[in-house]
């Protein structure tokens, strides 16, 4: 019989791997280098800034009528720190006057940012790359119309031009120098380090790393003396130029090093060239959305905005791996769920993104076993948030099928729900919130904990979640089968039966049949906690507790499906429409977030309602193409779309890592895939 046992589980494994492997990448009927990428994305917005090769440096053109290279933004630390907002301006001059070019256009593509200026006989048109990976530079393309020779000058004005390395004392922040033994156009700022660590409530338990107010530097180095340039009549002259960032001299020096080892006429036939190939090895968009422009320009959106994202360390806390952060400016930084989230679609670009992202993230644990709640190279804080990196590392290892990644992050990612279960848990084996930071901020569920008061990301306790538990519940199961793949099959044996006995309390304690609906319980008893309806209290039903298929149905039907409650038109609200505390702009009070809409269609699409959750996916693309960018989160305001044209985003971040993911996801119809619920079911 264990033989037998033990043999089922290895062909079920197998099987699954198969099933979720078999993903055939783009191919030339099927490519997306159709779609027109010209203006895929305005990089006029700080927080969607463009970048490239993985760089902790972005530009943001935020007056995009203007000529020149405008807002460096760097990302070390927290936040973004914007050390200029015009980086890169350019003249051109003939015997000593100015020449009146006029700005006409700038076209901005993933792989090269392309602007013209024209004036009665000179033309100019100048391109700008990633060379390497904190390393910009311009290529500039001068024409002349005219019918004879020019004799013009390129001249440059950058931060810190003409002003000495000199002050006395401590070197303030913010001010900008040149550098001594460098070339004209070198310079150098000091800024403060920002964290989020100890002033953080949610993440203050365990805080390594550098602290608030830190100063740091950020040098560039370059060459930015004026050029002479003969231009014969009828002729296009190519002059270049190169910025290279680091936080010293020295990783500026690398970055410069690292470019001008390629050719400088093969920067920009790099940069199209790195964009081509990474859309070639895309899996292939399913026969709904394939050879459909709207889709496939979304798709390149997703994914390749979300590459952008992967920022690779620079050697502290996330050494040299590539991390997903949240975004470029604001709420920019590595976060628990939300790298966890994302690494589904940084599987689908190249699986060692995701791999990478995971790893950094179980190499930061706390002495107690906890992942942090966020992770930059430069500190690490908190003790995670509501655990899915399993699930997040199963996805991963089904694509990429490393098995030597898997077993290096098995270990933590067993410690993380063992930190859980040991150090936040009920006498009664049930896993408990202690901050409302660990997955829904400021969610009116738990207005009761607070005296039924709104309350942003403070201390949580005296309640237990079906969410958090059954987020627990698919947590042990993937453990199960890593453990199993690893062949440690005592382990998955053990994990099995304890997502099994947690599944069956949740299903004991938090179960109202007569409301057909999970609830937040106070601890200890069956008594509703608020009441409160959320799409967090379906969770049980995608991770698969052990619920009879009449009463799954009944959850499904009565509220799931109800348009008074969750299946309208701008699909499951974070608070359900008939709440008297429903807000269509509240944070987590009213929004749609993308990556919980995604659990919620994969629910209803694992329970048999396919018709169902592909609406539920169309409503949520419809919704993704209804706006300039890929949005953190939705106002569910039925004119959400025109107020966002306007620019008024609610505080809706663009260009947000999970819901880049989650587009990639829905396009690709990966809800329909389904993984084990529980061990009943699947047989192991």
């Amino acid at each position: 019989m264990l033989i037998h046992l033990e043999e089922s589980r290895r062909q079920l494994a197998a099987l699954l791997l198969c099933l979720l492997t078999a993903v055939p990448a783009l191919t030339a009927d099927s490519s997306l280098e159709r779609a027109d990428l010209d203006n895929l994305v305005s990089y006029t917005v700080e927080s969607a800034g463009w970048s490239d090769l993985h760089s902790n440096i972005n530009l943001t053109w935020k007056n995009p009528a203007k000529s020149g290279l405008q807002q460096l933004t760097v990302l070390t630390g927290f936040w973004g720190q914007v050390p200029t907002e015009s980086l890169l301006e350019w003249t051109v001059s003939e015997g000593g006057n100015r020449l009146p070019l006029e700005f006409k256009s700038r076209i901005f593509r993933p792989d090269k940012v392309t602007e013209v200026s024209a004036g009665r006989e000179i033309d100019l048109t100048a391109v700008t790359v990633f060379a390497a990976r904190n390393a910009i530079a311009v290529e500039f393309r001068i024409r002349n119309n005219s019918r004879s020779s020019r004799s013009l000058d390129l001249a440059f004005r950058y931060p810190g031009r003409g002003v000495k390395a000199k002050w006395t004392g401590p070197r303030p922040y913010g001010r900008t120098t040149s550098i001594a033994d460098e070339p004209p156009g070198s310079w150098s700022q000091s800024y403060e380090h920002w964290a989020h660590g100890l002033e953080v409530q949610w993440v203050r338990d365990f805080v390594s790393g550098m602290a608030q107010g830190s100063p740091l530097e950020i040098v560039c180095v370059s060459n930015l003396r004026d050029q002479h340039l003969q231009v014969p009549a009828g002729v296009t002259v190519t002059a270049r130029v190169l910025l290279a960032f680091g936080y010293n001299r020295g990783r500026a020096h690398a970055a410069r090093d690292e470019a001008e080892a390629i050719p400088a006429a093969q920067w920009i036939p790099n940069a199209e060239q790195r964009m081509k190939s990474a859309l070639e090895a895309l899996p292939a968009l399913p026969a709904k959305y394939a050879g459909k422009p709207e889709y496939e320009r979304l798709y390149a959106h997703a994914a390749l905005g979300l590459k952008s994202l992967f920022i690779r360390g620079d050697g502290g806390y996330t050494r040299d791996l590539r991390l997903p952060w949240t975004s470029k400016h604001g709420l920019a930084f590595g976060f628990f769920w939300d790298t966890a989230f994302s690494t589904l679609g940084g599987r689908e670009i190249d699986p060692r993104l995701s791999e990478e992202a995971i790893l950094a993230f179980t190499e930061n644990a706390s002495p107690r076993g906890a992942m942090p709640g966020t992770l930059v190279d430069t500190h690490r804080a908190g003790e995670g948030q509501v655990p899915i990196m399993t699930w997040a590392a199963w996805n991963t290892y089904v694509r990429g099928r490393n098995k030597l990644w898997l077993a290096k992050v098995y270990p933590a990612l067993a410690g993380h729900i063992n930190f859980y279960m040991d150090y936040h848990a009920s006498a009664r084996g049930l896993a408990k919130f202690f901050n409302a930071g660990q997955i829904a901020d400021n969610s009116a569920r738990f207005d009761a904990a607070y005296g039924d008061v709104e309350q942003g990301n403070d201390e949580l306790d005296g309640l237990e979640s079906p969410d958090l538990n059954a987020f627990i519940v698919s947590e042990m199961h993937h453990l199960a089968l890593i453990a199993h793949e690893l062949g440690r099959d005592d382990e998955s044996r053990a994990w099995q039966k304890r997502a099994d006995e947690l599944a069956a309390k949740i299903v004991e304690y938090m179960y109202f049949p007569e409301d057909a609906m999970f609830y937040d319980v106070k601890e200890g008893t069956r008594e509703k906690f608020s009441g409160v309806k959320v799409p967090n209290l379906f969770i049980p039903l995608w991770a698969g507790v052990p619920l009879p298929k009449r009463e799954v149905d009944r959850i499904i039907q009565t509220h799931m499906l109800n348009p008074k409650e969750f299946f309208g038109e701008l699909p499951f609200p974070s608070l359900s429409y008939d709440d008297p505390k429903f807000d269509p702009v509240g944070y987590w009070r009213g929004r749609v977030w993308p990556h919980f809409t995604y659990w919620m269609i994969q629910t209803l699409s694992k329970n048999g309602y396919e018709k169902e959750a592909d609406i539920t996916a169309d409503r949520l693309l419809a919704m993704f193409m209804a706006t300039p960018y890929i949005f953190e989160n939705y106002p569910t305001r039925p004119d959400y779309a025109q107020l966002i044209a306007k620019g008024d985003y609610y505080g809706c971040t663009p260009d947000y890592n999970w819901s880049l993911a989650t587009a990639t996801q829905l396009l690709l119809q990966r809800y329909k895939e389904h993984q084990p619920l529980n061990s009943k079911k699947e047989g192991l």
